[in-house]
C-alpha cells in the first residue's frame, strides 16, 4: 500500500485542469478545518468549496473493490476504517 501515491493522481490532475484553464485559483492538498485532519484534493477558500477525489480502492467502493490476496483481512479492516473515517469527517465539514 505504501507504493500508492498520496496526491497528484491522474483523476486529481484531470479535475484540476478545468478550473485552472478558466483562470480559477485554488489550493491543493490543504487542511480546511482544525477539527479534523482531512486534506481535500482541491480547495477554494473564498467560495468555501472543498473537493475530494475518492478512489474506489482506498474508499472501499462496493462495486469496484478488488482486495489483494496477500493480507486480505488486514486490507479489508484498513479500508473499512477508511470508510468510517470518511463518514466522520463529512459530518464535521458539512
Amino acid at each position: 500500500m505504501a507504493r500508492f501515491g498520496r496526491r497528484d493522481t491522474a483523476p486529481e490532475l484531470a479535475l484540476r485542469r478545468e478550473p485552472h484553464r478558466r483562470g480559477r485559483r485554488f489550493f491543493v492538498d490543504r487542511r480546511v478545518s482544525s477539527r479534523c485532519r482531512v486534506r481535500p484534493d482541491l480547495v477554494s477558500p473564498r467560495a468555501r468549496i472543498a473537493v475530494f477525489v475518492d478512489g474506489c480502492f482506498w474508499h472501499f467502493c462496493e462495486e469496484h473493490v478488488h482486495l489483494p490476496k496477500a493480507n486480505a483481512e488486514l486490507c479489508r479492516r484498513k479500508l473499512l476504517a477508511n470508510r468510517r473515517w470518511n463518514t466522520q469527517n463529512q459530518a464535521i465539514l458539512v
